[in-house]
């Protein structure tokens, strides 16, 4: 039993959907890439082994659990720079956990618990795995099919996303989605996170890459999406939002906003009020 789906988003490359995230496999005649490992609920590794026999290059576009939880399955994964984990509370995210967790469990003794399911959805496990980093503008050649490394910080301070060259078109992880969490990178403000995005827009279709896909996406998108998102984050507020909660252990109310557009679908920012200054 397992609970992948895949799907073809175009040849030689497939979408590996788990749940509500998908992972992909990128494959050209030598080599694979597998961007993303998952939640780890099943095994990944022996799932995509029934898929490609090609030398496997595993990736992480980020470093949040839900893309970096089956990552101790395997010898070597290769990260972001400015993502390399520690496994400790100086990594942004692993802190934002301890916080909240912590701040959580003051007010509901109780919760403690659910403390061993709540750490097995949130924090990666170490494991044995090797970590290298990848840097802007590093190039994974495939045969036949080149990726370069791009940074996108802003959802993590080390999200980066993969251009095929030969595709013109960008797997964009989670750096920018129909729903972004801006939240789990609270020291990065909207405004900071639109300026990135416009840059980022400027120097992909200046490059000529015209599609996109994010891993939370049911579609592919244009890269207007990009553009656009950032200008409507770039004016959000806590006035704005749909929903604010005050969140146990947080500097500021957790805020959700929500725009449906015509052009693209929906946009979804999940930030903290403080993030808007």
């Amino acid at each position: 039993m397992n609970i992948y789906t895949v799907q073809k988003i175009y040849d030689g490359v497939r979408g590996i959907n788990e749940m509500m995230v998908s992972s992909f496999l990128i494959e050209g005649t030598d080599k694979a890439m597998l961007m993303d490992t998952g939640m780890d609920i099943f095994n990944l590794k022996k799932f995509v082994a029934n898929l490609t026999d090609k030398e496997l290059i595993v990736v992480n576009s980020h470093f949040h659990p839900d893309h970096s939880n089956g990552n101790n399955k395997f010898a070597e994964v290769l990260i972001g720079d400015k993502d390399l984990p520690t496994f400790t509370t100086k990594d942004v995210y692993f802190k934002l956990v301890e916080d909240i967790s912590t701040g959580i469990y003051d007010r509901y003794p109780k919760a403690k618990l659910l403390k061993p399911v709540i750490n097995k959805l949130l924090v990666t496990k170490k494991g044995k795995t090797v970590y290298k980093p990848l840097h802007d503008g590093d190039k994974i050649e495939l045969g036949g099919k080149t990726l370069i490394v791009k940074d996108f910080p802003g959802h993590t301070p080390g999200s980066i996303t993969f251009l095929d060259v030969n595709e013109k078109f960008i797997h964009m992880g989670d750096s920018c989605n129909m729903g972004t969490w801006m939240w789990t990178n609270p020291d990065c403000s909207l405004h900071e996170y639109a300026k990135t995005a416009r840059k980022y827009y400027d120097d992909v279709k200046k490059a000529g890459y015209i599609k996109m896909r994010g891993s939370h996406a049911p579609m592919n998108n244009k890269i207007s999406f990009i553009k656009d998102y950032a200008n409507w984050v770039d004016q959000l507020t806590p006035d704005k939002a749909l929903k604010q909660f005050n969140m146990p252990g947080a500097k500021s109310p957790f805020c959700i906003a929500m725009k449906f557009t015509i052009k693209h679908g929906v946009f979804t920012c999940f930030y903290f009020a403080h993030q808007c200054d």
